[in-house]
């Protein structure tokens, strides 16, 4: 299994040379002129800006590096195996509180009657 960094890393290049591919076809098929601002040049720089996040996503710094983590398989189940934990421990802490308020409000009924 790939590492996400890696992997969207490879997307995000994927996805910029394709733009400016694009750009390379208007630019043959005269759709997109030199001369002129248009809506075409809207794909040279969404693939600048592309290739730029897929380089700063490589080496590990940059706007993505949180969302697409640099770990391996290893560090992955580790992390999961910890997130799982917290979350039965915090489970486990809701259900006694929620038998600990069972108990007092079955103990104040008990006293009412």
């Amino acid at each position: 299994m790939s590492k996400p960094s890696d992997s969207a890393s490879t997307l995000l290049l994927g996805t910029g040379l394709g733009c400016f591919l694009i750009t390379g076809f208007g630019l043959i098929q005269g759709r997109m002129n030199l001369d002129s601002l248009s809506l075409g040049w809207l794909f040279p720089v969404t693939g600048v800006v592309l290739l730029l996040l897929s380089r700063t996503l490589r080496s590990g710094n940059g706007p993505l590096s949180k969302t697409f983590p640099d770990e391996n398989d290893e560090m992955l189940s580790e992390r999961v195996r910890s997130e799982l934990e917290t979350t039965v421990k915090d489970a486990s802490v809701g259900s006694a509180w929620a038998e600990l308020e069972a108990a007092v409000l079955e103990s104040e009924l008990s006293e009412e009657e």
